[in-house]
């Protein structure tokens, strides 16, 4: 597999920054997956953002997910946002399924 630069997706900052953001539901180190979609790619969160939009619109926490080497989009970009309504907790069982039973 070719080594792919390590590249932060674009972000935008809110026009008016809240006096409190909502709690965060995913904490870093955490490993994550997209469920909604099939396919959907997993990894560990590395970072949490507020921004007004990202990928689509949307304003609230965004969370930046190192992919791991196993997940499907990995050979086109290292990591992606994620909104929180996207992703869910991988639970160790099945993380070691979508790793091939290796962790």
């Amino acid at each position: 597999m070719p080594e792919i630069p390590l590249q932060i997706p674009p972000v935008a900052m809110p026009e008016v920054i809240p006096s409190e953001l909502p709690q965060q539901k995913f904490h870093l180190g955490e490993w994550v997956r997209w469920f909604q979609v099939p396919n959907g790619d997993y990894g560990r969160v590395i970072g949490v953002i507020y921004t007004q939009q990202a990928s689509c619109i949307a304003t609230g926490l965004h969370y930046l997910v190192l992919l791991d080497k196993r997940s499907p989009s990995r050979e086109i970009c290292t990591c992606d946002f994620a909104f929180e309504d996207d992703i869910e907790s991988l639970e160790k069982s099945s993380l070691e399924r979508l790793r091939g039973n290796y962790v």
